[in-house]
């Protein structure tokens, strides 16, 4: 059934992916931009509303004005800005720009709000492939502490509203068109650059997201699926062992250095560290199960091989 269906991070890598998927589904969808001149970024929409996700009042009157069955949320701070920066920007968007959001978004009758989180902020002990009821890290130090904290505010936010049905999509690793890991991105750059080593037996499992497959669980949950947090990743977990190496070999970048962990720790910031040696993965069968949802790229290694032009067809 049509949908009215209004979009925040329009013109974001899983928005852009994302909008005209909607509307080759039928769909009415109105795109949210900050700034008018942004409006010439999107493609084919059914509306156009102006406002940033911070600025409750004009929200308010922009989403009121939208009348959307569903709402969308898939802003983040990573735009034209430092890691740091980017992470700290995040994670004041999933905070009070989700409240506002939900806010809002009851103000102008919608039954569900839709949110962009993440998988990578599973607490790095247990089972190397953890699910959805496996505890968030929110006493990790630093900003990293601070995002997985905002992580587990906007889910509260969305799964205790009682005048909303909230949904949280946990992407693992973006990748794709336009990403950090495409060309030019700063992911490939640091690895064209060898600033990303292997430390000791690589054993940090990282659980990738192709934005075709983040837009795609999307449009299966628009309707479907329990009020919940559901993990968004492909079939195969890796770890940075086997990714990085065949990463670097697909670009046709140096194959990584090795260092030690005493070594990785004088060289590079602790959650590179964490990241390539303690971080677990996360499995899709929760979303899999819930609503019939499956990847087009069941494994990262079709997903980059066809990003680089190196898969057939």
């Amino acid at each position: 059934m049509p949908l009215r269906v209004f979009v925040t991070g329009a013109t974001g890598v899983v928005g852009r992916m994302l909008l005209p998927q909607l509307r080759g589904r039928g769909h009415h969808v109105t795109a949210l931009v900050r700034r008018a001149r942004d409006a010439d970024r999107l493609g084919d929409v059914d509306g156009v509303a102006v406002a940033d996700v911070m600025d409750l009042r004009t929200l308010r009157r922009v989403l009121i004005g939208a009348s959307p069955d569903v709402v969308v949320h898939q802003v983040t701070g990573f735009r034209s800005t430092d890691c740091a920066s980017g992470m700290q920007r995040t994670a004041h968007l999933r905070t009070a720009g989700t409240e506002n959001l939900i806010s809002a978004a009851v103000s102008a009758g919608a039954h569900r709000v839709v949110a962009q989180s993440a998988a990578s902020a599973y607490f790095p002990h247990g089972h190397e492939v953890l699910d959805e009821e496996a505890p968030l890290w929110t006493d990790a130090p630093g900003r990293w502490g601070a995002a997985v904290r905002a992580v587990e505010a906007q889910e509260e936010a969305l799964l205790t509203c009682p005048d909303i049905e909230g949904v949280a999509l946990r992407y693992g690793a973006l990748y794709g068109p336009d990403t950090s890991f495409a060309p030019a991105g700063r992911i490939h750059r640091m690895i064209r650059g060898s600033a990303v080593p292997l430390v000791e037996d690589g054993g940090g499992i990282t659980s990738f997201t192709h934005v075709e497959d983040a837009a795609g669980a999307v449009l299966e949950v628009l309707a479907d699926g329990e009020s919940g947090a559901y993990n968004v990743v492909d079939n195969e977990p890796a770890q940075s062992s086997e990714w990085l190496p065949a990463y670097a070999h697909m670009i046709g970048g140096p194959a990584p250095v090795s260092l030690t962990r005493e070594q990785a720790r004088e060289q590079l910031h602790w959650l590179t560290v964490h990241q390539l040696t303690e971080q677990r993965g996360a499995t899709n069968f929760r979303l899999r199960e819930a609503v019939g949802w499956r990847p087009v790229w069941p494994s990262w290694r079709e997903g980059f091989a066809d990003l680089f032009g190196l898969w057939p067809g």
